[in-house]
């Protein structure tokens, strides 16, 4: 392997002439197929980086793995902000229902001390019929 360098921060790999190195495919002997770094000048060049890129490296998988999570939680974020945007509407709807429930039981208790005044009223009507009843039979007697 000729000398080459990751850069760790944004993992691309630079070559000894300094460009950023290019993805290339082993086409022929036993390593046929093997994905490598190499040389974006090649072959018209003396620089022979070759870097092979491992399917099973440990750097990009965490990378991968971190990304997951970023992900998931940016999603989490948003469900989160969206259950809070509902509960404030809910908390809102509540609101309005418990003041309409105290204004209904407002109403009812008015409905229902005027329906005790009319009862009071009916039964104090029947009383004073029948004393009158009773006063002009005792009259007419």
């Amino acid at each position: 392997m000729s000398q080459g360098s990751v850069n760790s921060t944004n993992s691309k790999v630079r070559c000894s002439c300094g460009r950023i190195a290019v993805v290339r495919t082993v086409r022929n002997g036993s390593n046929a197929g093997t994905k490598f770094y190499g040389c974006p000048m090649w072959p018209n060049t003396s620089c022979q980086l070759f870097v092979p890129i491992d399917d099973n490296n440990v750097v990009e998988d965490l990378q991968l793995k971190l990304l997951e999570r970023d992900t998931t939680i940016a999603e989490l974020e948003m469900i989160q902000k969206f259950n809070e945007d509902k509960i404030k509407e809910l908390e809102k709807e509540k609101k309005s229902l418990v003041d309409e429930v105290e204004t209904l039981k407002t109403e009812m208790w008015q409905q229902k001390l005027s329906s005790i005044k009319q009862y009071t009223n009916q039964k104090n009507m029947s009383m004073a019929l029948f004393i009158a009843l009773i006063v002009v039979v005792v009259i007419f007697m």
